[in-house]
């Protein structure tokens, strides 16, 4: 079969993104996206680059494969300088139908070819699809054995590990100990409320100068976009105590969730936690994902948590 790689710049065919679409699914079934979120994933990512989407187009003009590449040039402005030399592969899958041999084949060439981008670009380092926050995995899944021992033998190596929980929100409920800490809390002056849009620009560059975690500000200026906002904070006299937010790239998406260091222990975060998950579920949406997360005991003390995606976090140097 005869195979060419192509720019989305050079194309600009948007029936190739249903097609990338299509590809990930089918390759990453348990990490699998509606259209609408692959898209806002790809396209309201402000470092997109249309030079760094290539496609494997077969004779007939079909993507065969994929691979999307980012790297931080604008925002979040705070992380630039600190990522100059970073390459990221957010989204990149191989068509299984291709055969084993050219599967693999397709696979190295796409991946040596974004290296080689890479280097033409300073970069020293590409990470493997834990690209904050426009990310469709955020790492390489362990099931996907395929997938991760070919980047093994490429030469990348675990960085780190994440998990993804999921939420059969059918049977989520508030436990009689939250409401009781609610109740507390707001005997102590905290308040729990929805933001309003007016707030977008304070709530989020609170949330990222709090959290250190510049990427937060940008995802959580993402949830702001909703109609209504989907951000909650949690407040006492005036003062941001902690916030948490939903549906930033996914509709149905928890997170990002973070309470100012001074104001921890007091259960904000819990409740923070369980007044988000509680408006997914009246929202209509029967499963949430708290994606990317490393805690444990936070987390799996909510009802209704049914899987869990265990993720390696790969690098590799290319200096």
């Amino acid at each position: 079969m005869q195979l060419s790689t192509h720019t989305y710049g050079e194309l600009r065919d948007e029936s190739l993104i249903g097609e990338a679409h299509r590809l990930h699914n089918s390759a990453f079934p348990r990490d699998a996206v509606d259209y609408q979120a692959f898209k806002k994933i790809l396209f309201r990512d402000p470092n997109i680059d249309e030079e760094l989407m290539l496609f494997s187009i077969d004779a007939r003009g079909y993507a065969r494969a994929f691979l999307f590449a980012s790297e931080i040039v604008c925002e979040p402005k705070e992380a630039v300088d600190g990522f100059r030399e970073v390459m990221w592969v957010k989204g990149f899958a191989v068509d299984a139908s291709l055969g084993r041999g050219l599967w693999r084949e397709v696979f190295l060439d796409l991946m040596k070819g974004l290296e080689r981008l890479a280097r033409g670009r300073g970069k020293r380092t590409v990470v493997l699809y834990a690209y904050p926050p426009f990310y469709y995995m955020p790492g390489v899944n362990i099931l996907y054995e395929d997938y991760l021992e070919l980047f093994e033998e490429l030469g990348y190596s675990k960085r780190e590990e994440a998990v993804n929980y999921y939420v059969d929100l059918t049977q989520f409920s508030y436990p009689r100990r939250v409401a009781r800490l609610e109740e507390r809390l707001a005997s102590e002056g905290v308040v729990i409320r929805r933001c309003r849009v007016e707030e977008a620009e304070s709530v989020s560059t609170w949330a990222g100068k709090t959290s250190g975690i510049p990427f937060w500000r940008v995802e959580v200026r993402l949830a702001f976009e909703n109609t209504p906002p989907t951000v909650l904070v949690a407040e006492a006299s005036g003062k941001l105590l902690g916030f948490s937010a939903y549906s930033p790239t996914r509709a149905n998406q928890f997170g990002p969730i973070g309470v100012d260091p001074s104001e921890r222990k007091r259960g904000v975060g819990t409740a923070l936690l369980f007044k988000a998950l509680q408006e997914l579920k009246l929202a209509g949406y029967t499963e949430a994902v708290i994606p990317w997360t490393e805690h444990l005991f936070f987390y799996t003390q909510v009802p209704g948590i049914h899987r869990v995606n265990h993720y390696i976090v790969m690098a590799k140097s290319i200096a």
